[in-house]
C-alpha cells in the first residue's frame, strides 16, 4: 500500500493538511516518550511524493509493485507507525497557535530542502 507525502517547498502550495504532515515528520511524537522521533509510515506502506507515485520515501525504493495504486486513488499518509496522528507530532494548529504552526510549517521545508539538498531521499532525520 502506498500513502502520499507532499513534495512542494513552496508554502503557499500546501494545503493545512500538508503543512501539517511536513511539520510532524520532523517532530517526536509527545505521546510515545521520546521513542518516536518523527511520523513515520506504518509497516506495510510505502510513502510516495505527491507529483509520482513511483518515488519512493524514507528510505525505501519503490520501483513499482503488484499493488500499484493510480495517483489519485492515493491518500495522504495520515498515522505514524507509532499509531498516533500529526496532532501528536507537533502539528496541532489549535494548540499552537496559526503563527507559531506556520512557522514550524516554514522550518518543516527547510528540512525538506536541505535533506534533497545532500542528495539523500527524503528520510527522517537523525537525532
Amino acid at each position: 500500500m502506498k500513502a502520499l507525502y507532499p513534495a512542494s517547498n513552496i508554502l503557499e502550495n500546501l494545503d493545512h493538511a500538508q503543512r501539517a504532515l511536513k511539520i510532524a515528520r520532523h517532530s517526536p511524537c509527545s505521546l510515545c516518550n521520546n521513542s518516536c522521533l518523527g511520523l513515520q509510515p506504518s509497516l506495510g506502506i510505502k510513502a510516495v511524493l505527491d507529483e509520482s507515485p513511483f518515488q519512493g520515501l524514507f528510505g525505501l525504493d519503490d520501483y513499482g509493485s503488484d499493488d500499484d495504486e493510480s495517483k489519485g486513488q492515493l491518500s495522504y499518509l495520515e498515522f505514524c507507525q507509532c499509531g498516533h496522528d500529526v496532532k501528536y507530532h507537533g502539528a496541532n494548529e489549535a494548540e499552537l497557535g496559526s503563527e507559531e504552526f506556520t512557522r514550524r510549517a516554514r522550518v518543516a521545508i527547510r528540512l525538506d530542502e536541505l535533506i534533497q539538498v545532500r542528495g539523500m531521499k527524503l528520510t527522517p532525520p537523525l537525532l
